[in-house]
Formats: structure tokens, sequence, C-alpha cells
């Protein structure tokens, strides 16, 4: 895969250290909240959350389709505490999110359910999965990453062509940075509450219209 300057540079990460794990892994999930939640056209707000193994996340790159949502970098890096490196950038139709730890001070078990770093993140209790998005389980005890919002409309999906996707470096035991490790991903939203209206069919062909990579869209203005 080709490497964009803003991973290999802004990362800082060991992509020649030994040491990769195959069974290592980092999930994702993009949540979002609908202005109304029985419509998928309404527009509203997205969360990126995240969970690890190993000893948690030393750097990560949020790949996701620019022209379904909003960032503003101003307020939308939720960086956890000691990552030190927070940049974004768009490549076509590809917006990049990046946080990492520079390494200099290790902060472990980020993303580590049960494990030492503080995260405050719990699952709302009617995330429910979007559309045909894999079960990933529950993320409580993971760590937000990023949050934006979205137009109406719009519904925001991850960026995957196949050989370009959301991608991250975990540390080990001796507080060393490993990977490139590919990340697993999933959407959830919040589902209508008891006695809401469920979205309407119709609502079906908004989402199909987000959730594919888009070849031949065309993007918003950043």
């Amino acid at each position: 895969m080709i490497r964009h300057i803003s991973f290999v540079c802004a990362l800082l990460l060991a992509l020649i250290l030994p040491g990769f794990v195959s069974a290592a892994s980092i999930s994702l999930s993009l949540n979002l909240d609908f202005n109304d939640s029985s419509d998928f056209g309404s527009g509203g707000d997205w969360t990126v959350v995240a969970k690890a193994d190993e000893e948690g996340i030393a750097g990560i790159v949020l790949a996701l389709d620019d022209s379904t949502l909003n960032f503003a970098p101003g307020t939308g890096f939720l960086t956890p505490a000691g990552f030190e490196i927070a940049v974004s950038a768009v490549f076509g139709l590809r917006r990049e999110i990046v946080l990492a730890d520079d390494l200099t001070d290790p902060t472990l078990d980020v993303g580590v359910i049960g494990g030492t770093y503080p995260s405050t993140y719990v699952d709302d209790p009617s995330l429910t999965l979007f559309g045909a998005s894999s079960d990933l389980g529950s993320f409580t005890g993971g760590v937000e990453l990023a949050t934006g919002s979205f137009d109406p409309g719009d519904v925001p999906a991850w960026f995957n062509d196949g050989s370009d996707f959301s991608e991250g470096n975990l540390f080990d035991t001796t507080a060393s940075a490993f990977g490139p490790i590919d990340t697993t991903t999933t959407t959830r939203y919040l589902a209508p509450r008891a006695g809401s209206p469920v979205p309407e069919p119709s609502a079906a062909i908004v989402f199909a219209f987000g959730a594919l990579i888009v070849g031949g869209v065309v993007r918003r203005g950043v």
C-alpha cells in the first residue's frame, strides 16, 4: 500500500521495527447520531470510537469518505491524553485524521478495554448496527478519537478502496510501537427510542448512497 506523507511523517512510528504480532487488532466504530433518529436523511453528528489489544494504540490513521461528513480541526480531534500528534488532510475523496503518541513518553492502554488508560467512553444502549455493518461487540471502555457533523442527505462512511483504508500502530509490553495493523471497521447509529417511529424504507436509499465508497461521486468543497 502506498503510504501518504502524513502517515509516514506525522506518526513517527516504527514501520521498520521488528515484533509484528499477527493477532494484534484495532477495531473502529463510526457512531452516528441523526438529528431525527427516525430519519436517515436528517443529518447529525458522528464520532469515531476505537478499541485495541496489546498495550494500546500508539498511533492511528482514520480514513473516512470526506464527501459524506464535516470535520473541523479546531473541535474535531478528541485527542487522548498523552498523544502529541493530531493532524488532518484530504486526499481526493479520503479524509485522513491522524492521532499519535510521539514515543518520547509512551501513553499505554489507549483503547484497551479494562486497561489503565482513564477512558470514560460508554456505548449508548440504543446503538444499533447500521446497514450491513459488522458486529464488533461493545466498545465500552474504548476511546473516542474524532468527531464532527454531517449534512442532511449525507451518511458518513469509512473510506476503503481495497488498497487504502484505516490502520494504526500498537504498543507492545516493552512500550515499543509495532505495525502497521489494518483496522476492522463498523458503523452504528442511535436507534429510535421506544415508541418512536422506525426509519421509513425509503431512507435505506440514503444509507446505500452514503455507505458505498464513492467512485464517481462529486466531493463537496472542504
